[in-house]
């Protein structure tokens, strides 16, 4: 029988000398017949943010993607990848938008003279169908989403209106992956800044043929539909409806919407006043984690970013360390929630947190792994089946998974550091020091149902290491099987390390590696 485990720009900015004095003090200097001092032009109060755009569902990068931070803009490259030289800010508002997608907003933080891996996942587009303006209309969309427009309610952010606009609505589907909302789950509330908790989430996206968009005309409403999405037992009778401001990156409460519907189909129905992303959600009582990042050396690891991710609610939230390596996080009250740290690329431990009345302090540390070489390895799923496993087959011949978790201290230097038996997970595997050879990763359906399996649930796989995350999801042809090998890290006797998809459905679980002593890769 299984078993459930708990587990900046500096505000300071240097003075620019006016070009007139560094002339005068350049001519001055040469005349004087001393050796001329260099004039040292002040550090840059830029950062950069790079990564890769990928789609949600497995595909891929995706290519060609407007990347923008205000109006400092780029585009991604052919395999989704991108860098972008912005201002330093503690928070930053970064948009991604691409043909097919729904459009997306991600925080991070920039610091002067630093890179901040950025990996931007995009969902594509849920249904689109055409509108005259004049007559307005309805469109239906995946679920139970819907969006009913007003005649004569449209009107274009420039220009003149088309006689029919595009009316594109996509479902954020928050109960399997949170990391697909916009934002992070913050909201301004009283002055203050609050966190929430999601019922469900819908994009509704209106352009004409220009790609201009549209928006409600003053004193026109829309009746939307939200399909209910969460990870949470207890779905609210009514709740607020929150739209999400892109330029703060922050939700604000606008409007209630009422529970609809029966089964799979139940729905947040409401009235609103704009098009845009929309939020059924609660403002959430919260507690807070207090722990600290340490390098594997024991030294505090200063601006690392910190983030939770809830296992019995559809929430998340995010802080940074401070110098000294300490962190205050909030997650929901009462809940249980994953506890995870970045530092520049090198992943840290994940620890499971809660549930809990008051507040909870970490100990020890979370720490880093070894270089940056580390594996973070995280499945997701729906409902059901309702419990799926990880197992990670290693060279040494270990396996991580439920049974023998592992170790990140000694040997295989892997563990399942988070275990879920009751839908949606995550279960998470987290690698700290490689070993020469091949590492097989694969899941099971420990449910062994398959109404839906692991497909239709639907399950995905994110991988990530060095900053970037690839996500793999099922391929066809699952029919009864129960096993899903979905990729294997190779190694060689360089320590060169590469990461094969596999993507295949198997009738038993892989075969193990023989027992031996493994030759380790420790690259600092």
């Amino acid at each position: 029988m299984k078993r459930n485990v708990q587990v900046l720009w500096l505000s300071h900015r240097l003075r620019w000398i006016q070009l007139p004095m560094v002339l005068f003090f350049a001519v001055l200097t040469a005349c004087s017949g001393e050796d001329a001092t260099p004039v040292v032009p002040p550090p840059s109060s830029n950062g950069t943010i790079t990564g890769r755009v990928i789609a949600s569902d497995g595909s891929g990068g995706v290519p060609n993607t407007a990347i923008a931070v205000g109006t400092v803009q780029t585009t991604s490259g052919t395999d989704g990848s991108y860098t972008l030289s912005v201002p330093a800010a503690d928070r930053t508002v970064v948009r991604a938008d691409a043909s097919g997608f729904a459009e997306s907003f991600r925080i991070a933080r920039v610091t002067a003279g630093q890179s901040t891996p950025l990996t931007i996942q995009l969902v594509k587009v849920g249904v689109t169908g055409n509108v005259p303006i004049a007559s307005g209309g309805t469109i239906d969309g995946p679920s139970s989403a819907q969006v009913v427009l007003p005649a004569n309610g449209l009107v274009p952010s420039t220009g003149s209106p088309a006689a029919n606009v595009a009316v594109s609505i996509t479902p954020i589907n928050v109960a399997t992956r949170t990391s697909d909302m916009p934002g992070d789950f913050s909201a301004t509330s009283g002055g203050g800044i609050a966190q929430l908790q999601s019922f469900g989430a819908m994009l509704i996206d209106v352009r004409d043929s220009n790609n201009v968009r549209y928006g409600l005309a003053p004193g026109s409403t829309s009746t939307i539909r939200i399909p209910v999405s969460t990870r949470s037992a207890n779905v609210p009778a009514t709740v607020p409806l929150f739209y999400f401001d892109d330029s703060t990156g922050r939700w604000v409460q606008d409007g209630e919407a009422t529970l609809a519907g029966t089964g799979s189909d139940r729905y947040y129905q409401g009235t609103v006043s704009r098009l845009s992303y929309w939020n059924a959600d609660l403002i959430t009582e919260t507690i807070f984690v207090n722990g600290c990042v340490q390098t594997t050396a024991g030294q505090p690891a200063g601006n690392a970013l910190v983030t939770s991710d809830g296992i019995d609610y559809s929430g998340s939230s995010l802080v940074y360390t401070g110098t000294d390596g300490k962190f205050r996080l909030p997650i929901q009250r009462n809940s249980k929630s994953t506890v995870t740290a970045v530092v520049g690329t090198q992943l840290t431990n994940t620890v499971s947190v809660g549930p809990s009345a008051t507040d909870i302090t970490l100990d020890p540390c979370l720490v880093t792994t070894s270089s940056s070489d580390g594996f973070n390895i995280k499945l997701t799923w729906g409902a059901n089946p309702r419990d799926l496993d990880s197992h990670l087959f290693t060279p040494n011949g270990d396996q991580v998974y439920f049974v023998t978790k592992g170790s990140l201290t000694a040997l295989p230097f892997s563990s399942l550091d988070v275990d879920d038996v009751t839908s949606f997970g995550p279960e998470v595997v987290t690698l700290t020091k490689l070993m020469q050879g091949t590492y097989i990763y694969a899941v099971h359906n420990f449910s062994e149902t398959q109404s839906p399996g692991i497909t239709e649930s639907p399950a995905r796989v994110d991988l990530t290491r060095a900053g970037n995350t690839t996500v793999f999801a099922p391929p066809t042809g699952e029919g009864v099987r129960l096993w899903w090998h979905v990729f294997n890290i190779v190694v060689d006797a360089q320590c060169n390390v590469s990461v094969t998809p596999v993507n295949a459905w198997l009738d038993q679980d892989p075969a193990p590696f023989p027992a031996g002593t493994p030759a380790l890769c420790d690259v600092n």
